[in-house]
């Protein structure tokens, strides 16, 4: 009888680890996103709250294989989440960005500078991919799946999709913020996520057409819609944010009735005149005491 209870227990503990691996045995875990408290971002194209310095960060530089031409574009991006939204940001080195066509947006937004976010949330190669995408103008977009089943451009169409998003250009490029609504797919910390980013690259010779388009480094080369090829993310635990520290102002005033102290007068260092004046007075009273004994 125990043999038989130890087999029941040996294959529920199988099953379980099955059922752990089959969700998260795509690639391999590019870490864990840390967990932010609501408040803590102001989505504006900048990367200057301190919080991103604990986010996840991954490098967009691998040259998507249908794509000959390496023009040096490339991407830091960092990563956090809170309950309900994902924060993206992504600084990109692109010396020519260039204007997005509008009738380019409405109808082929990845033929623009921008950048992309894909996520596989069941990590299973499922087949249920979600894109995220906004261009280097602030212009978003959302995709179901490569075959469109469900696609929204532009800011109205892509309202229930995108909390917020900013674009601030720099020196040297372009950097992006977003934060997406996941509300809907009930993410909880532990969960792993397969993802892949992408950056894609027009030209001022190409403006309506990637000259080359970059992906994030993973340990099967993924690409664009590969979610069979994903690495993953993991949801990790919120971090601790320290409060503020206030400085407490030092009150003088003093209490009614209580007797008030004067301050002790600062004692004048000698100088080197008030050091012979001294010198002299002990020779004075030194010679007095001579002449008192031969008296």
């Amino acid at each position: 009888m125990k043999k038989f209870f130890s087999a029941i227990l040996a294959g529920v503990v199988l099953a379980s680890l099955a059922a752990s691996v089959s969700a998260s045995d795509i690639g391999e875990s590019k870490g864990n996103v840390p967990k932010v408290p609501d408040g803590q971002i102001t989505i504006d194209g900048n990367i200057n709250e301190a919080v991103w310095a604990d986010a996840l960060q991954v490098q967009i530089d691998y040259l998507n294989p249908a794509y000959s031409e390496d023009d040096g574009v490339r991407g830091t991006a960092y990563m956090l989440w809170s309950d309900g939204s994902w924060y993206l940001a992504v600084d990109v080195k692109d010396y020519d960005v260039v204007v997005s066509d509008p009738d380019v947006q409405q109808n082929q937004p990845w033929c623009t500078d921008s950048v992309e976010m894909f996520f596989d949330f069941g990590n299973e190669n499922a087949g249920d991919i979600h894109q995220f995408r906004l261009d280097y103008s602030g212009f978003p977009s959302y995709y179901k799946n490569q075959t469109g089943d469900e696609h929204a451009y532009g800011p109205e169409a892509a309202a229930p999709y995108f909390d917020e998003y900013k674009v601030a250009l720099t020196n040297d490029g372009y950097c992006i913020e977003m934060r997406v609504n996941l509300n809907k797919y009930d993410l909880k910390e532990g969960d792993a996520i397969g993802l892949q980013l992408q950056i894609n690259n027009v030209t001022q010779e190409s403006p309506t057409n990637p000259v080359s388009v970059f992906n994030m480094r993973s340990s099967l080369d993924a690409t664009s819609w590969q979610s069979d090829s994903y690495d993953y993310v993991v949801l990790g635990g919120e971090l601790e944010i320290p409060e503020p520290v206030v400085d407490t102002p030092v009150d003088d005033t003093p209490v009614d009735g209580a007797p008030v102290v004067d301050e002790a007068p600062a004692t004048t260092p000698v100088t080197a005149d008030a050091g012979i004046v001294a010198a002299a007075a002990v020779m004075a009273v030194a010679a007095g005491v001579v002449l008192s004994k031969k008296h």
